[in-house]
């Protein structure tokens, strides 16, 4: 199913608002002698402007403070590129900005502050704070204010370090690239079934193939040659089909008027969802998502295909219900017209005037009021997506401004999640009662999960930032009380809950099929598997672990991540891995025996395989269980009692559980939402989806 690209999810966590990079390593001297020394040096010296900040210096560009009053404090460049500053931390907002600070305070807050948190954490972590300390000490300059782009920038750097072997040199056949030159008729045919059979459901919309264009044949053949192994003349294919596919859309859209159609429009959309395999190591981004969906867009909307459910109700209307075999031809094209439309949609572009539905739009594909007879399944799946992503867009445009009302806001932001619990209960049965595309309804979870996820992180975002600067070390939660009420630890734990369960779907869902999930899905679970670790490390810096079954969670969602094909998933299971591995060595020889008892019960690092391991199928049937080989649904030693965070005594002792404050967590967000200000437009739910 073609859906957005999901915004950004994320908190940070802790008691203060910190953005500082781990500080420069120094001797081992006390913390006197340190200070004494340095106190030393300063009064020996004057310097007229302050030391640059962590990022600037890094990549050694002009560092300067314009306004000092505005919190929290940044450099004009961190302001403007959304980038997390180490002035942030290391100084407070002032209420004149002719205040002079001098080199020697700042830098003297800077020593003791890493004093201060290395005297507070393991000495093998950063002094920081930050949900995403442990990825960005050696990546600091990601933006974490849109952690979906950042995950997808991140995934990209493990493959280039990675010991694949390098492709065989490019072979070109002599004249002109055609389809027929790379592959025999026989071949492409098989490459075609496949693409029908376990990408199209994905979309919801049939194939509009043309004899006058084979662009459409280009692009489902790249796609599923991601199927084909990789034995020198296959990687050849590969590479040739990529290649043709990039110089075919290269041609469309910088000529587009001549190639409007609805070929054309359906080659763009399935590029945008997944990426063509061009050989084992490939590491170029092949292309720009954003600049194909936003050319699909323009011809959809040239060739008014954004009409099309109007169209169809109005067409219907004069029949009275009664249709010829022609006129009920014509009402399937203007129905598929509409679905590719609602499809697009789903995508957010985050252009404002292409991502609206229309109320016809809506009215066309509603939720049926009985389960029984013949069913649209892709039209009720289209409609639950389009429904779970309508809700995130108005908890997006609900932002908390200043001088609004706390409680009102608070109010809209609590209907909204509500909204989603709505969805969700018609989601929960529909895997298990329904006859066909089980898996296809098993995956409205990941949907709904996500949606939940990034409203919480907007609403928590917001509340963050309406408390404005507080001290180092101190919590800000306890200042946003909307009706008397804390709500932080709420959401928090919300969260949380919400992040477990989309992995653990993840794992319940038949792997043979997800191995042909749009490639954002997999940055969904990079994301989230991401959150889950930052939150162990948070707790751990706090003295404690996380109970429960999170190691083997992350262990699994690498095994099954690691079996799909294609160049997202492969990146997303080394990211993944490479935070587990983070977390595995987060204790070391230096730090306290009371963290050290806890690393020897880790799991085993999970292999990867070419291959889905046994038993990783559903426990349910699928819609092509027919087509594909079977296994067997998994087994279980044993059971695990379900909460939602429990102390580990609570396995062994009949005693009251009590329950990990997560308040604690909630300490720093950084954030400039200036990235999804185009989103956040749509407010209308979807009718009969609530």
């Amino acid at each position: 199913m073609a859906i957005s690209s999901p915004p950004d999810l994320y908190i940070n966590v802790t008691s203060a608002l910190v953005a500082q990079d781990p500080p420069m390593k120094r001797t081992r001297e006390t913390n006197d002698e340190l200070e004494s020394t340095f106190t030393a040096r300063a009064s020996a010296k004057k310097s007229k402007s302050i030391q640059a900040c962590t990022s600037c210096r890094k990549h050694k560009t002009r560092c300067e403070i314009l306004d000092r009053s505005k919190s929290p404090v940044r450099c004009h460049r961190c302001q403007v590129l959304t980038l997390q500053c180490s002035y942030e931390e290391t100084m407070a907002p002032t209420t004149s900005t002719s205040t002079t600070v001098t080199p020697e305070d700042t830098a003297l807050t800077t020593v003791k502050t890493g004093m201060q948190a290395a005297g507070a954490y393991p000495s093998n972590l950063p002094p920081t704070d930050r949900l995403w300390a442990f990825v960005s000490e050696d990546y600091s300059e990601i933006d974490w204010s849109a952690p979906m782009l950042a995950i997808q920038q991140l995934s990209k750097m493990p493959l280039i370090h990675s010991n694949t072997p390098s492709p065989p040199p490019f072979v070109f056949p002599p004249g002109e690239v055609t389809l027929a030159k790379i592959l025999p008729d026989e071949q492409i045919g098989y490459l075609l079934d496949l693409f029908d059979e376990q990408y199209t459901p994905w979309i919801n919309f049939k194939l509009a193939r043309s004899t006058n264009s084979t662009l459409l044949d280009i692009v489902c053949c790249a796609i599923a040659s991601r199927h084909l192994d990789n034995g020198p003349a296959n990687i050849q294919v590969k590479m040739m089909l990529q290649k043709l596919t990039e110089d075919s859309i290269a041609k469309t859209i910088f000529n587009p008027r001549s190639s409007e159609s609805v070929e054309t429009i359906q080659a763009l959309l399935i590029l945008s969802l997944w990426e063509p395999v061009g050989g084992p190591n490939e590491t170029e981004e092949r292309r720009d998502g954003r600049l194909l969906i936003a050319s699909a867009v323009s011809m959809a909307m040239n060739l008014r295909l954004n009409k099309a459910s109007l169209k169809a109700a109005a067409f219907k209307s004069r029949h009275g219900g009664r249709l010829s075999a022609e006129h009920a031809k014509d009402l399937e094209e203007m129905l598929d017209n509409a679905r590719l439309v609602a499809a697009r949609l789903c995508l957010g572009t985050g252009r404002v005037p292409l991502s609206r539905r229309s109320a016809e739009d809506q009215q066309l594909i509603v939720f049926p009021k009985s389960l029984e007879g013949v069913l649209e399944y892709g039209d009720i799946r289209l409609g639950l997506a389009a429904s779970a992503f309508d809700h995130v867009e108005e908890g997006i445009s609900i932002r908390l401004q200043t001088g609004m009302d706390i409680g009102d806001w608070h109010d809209r932001t609590m209907v909204i999640l509500e909204k989603l619990k709505r969805l969700k209960r018609l989601i929960v049965p529909l895997p298990y009662v329904l006859e066909h595309h089980q898996f296809y309804f098993h995956m409205m979870h990941i949907y709904e999960g996500i949606a939940r996820l990034l409203i919480l992180y907007y609403a928590l975002w917001d509340a963050r930032m309406s408390v404005g600067h507080v001290p180092f070390g101190a919590s800000w939660h306890p200042y946003f009380k909307p009706h008397g009420r804390e709500v932080v630890g709420m959401w928090a734990r919300d969260m949380s809950i919400t992040t477990e369960g989309f992995l653990v779907n993840v794992i319940a869902a038949d792997m043979r099929l997800l191995r042909t999930a749009p490639d954002n899905i997999f940055t969904m679970i990079a994301l989230a598997a991401g959150y889950l670790v930052g939150v162990k490390f948070l707790l751990f810096r706090g003295g404690t672990e996380l109970p429960g079954g999170s190691d083997l969670v992350l262990a699994k969602i690498v095994e099954h991540v690691a079996c799909v094909p294609g160049y997202a998933a492969q990146r997303a299971a080394l990211l993944v891995r490479g935070m587990i591995a983070k977390w595995e060595n987060r204790n070391n020889k230096d730090l306290n025996s009371a963290h050290s008892n806890s690393n020897n019960s880790r799991p085993p690092a999970p292999t990867t395989t070419g291959t889905p391991p046994p038993g990783a199928a559903s426990s349910y049937p699928t819609p092509t269980s027919d087509h594909l080989i079977d296994h067997a649904a998994p087994t279980t030693s044993g059971s695990t009692p379900n909460s939602d965070f429990l102390e580990l005594s609570a396995f062994t002792q009949p005693s009251s559980i009590p329950e990990i404050d997560l308040n604690m967590f909630m300490d720093t967000i950084t954030l400039d939402a200036e990235f999804w200000n185009n989103l956040a437009l749509q407010t209308q739910p979807l009718p009969e989806f609530e």
